[in-house]
């Protein structure tokens, strides 16, 4: 009996677990995404609704693929883009109603291009921590 009610319990969690509160990233490798060469890693870009999408110069020609993923009444884009070490990673956690990203520079030489998309609550505040 105990573990039919810790299966059922089990299964039925995440049906109860809050989708908004979810930060996805959405992989950006095989979107056409215009690099924006004059774009920092702590001034990131967000999109609040599909008009932002298509206007946005870096995501235009990715801007029907990007709509799949995104529901623009419960959620936002964030954007990251900069030049960096290819060692650069970005994290980033999600606590009431703040999604902080945290970006934590390679200890390598070279110079990369790195695009990152978020999908975020709409309601959540953008922050970015400084960097490790």
């Amino acid at each position: 009996m105990r573990t039919a009610f810790l299966a059922v319990m089990f299964l039925a969690a995440p049906a109860f677990a809050d989708e908004k509160s979810a930060v996805k990233e959405i992989p950006t490798k095989e979107l056409k995404i215009a690099f924006n060469n004059d774009s920092k890693v702590t001034d990131p870009t967000e999109i609040k609704s599909a008009d932002d999408l298509a206007k946005s110069p870096a995501l235009k020609g990715a801007a029907d693929d990007v709509k799949k993923s995104v529901d623009f009444s419960k959620q936002k884009l964030v954007l990251f883009m900069w030049s960096g070490s290819g060692g650069d990673r970005l994290a980033v956690d999600l606590k009431t109603n703040a999604a902080t990203f945290t970006l934590t520079r390679g200890k390598t030489f070279d110079l990369r291009q790195h695009t990152h998309l978020f999908v975020v609550p709409k309601d959540a505040e953008v922050k970015v921590a400084p960097t490790k």
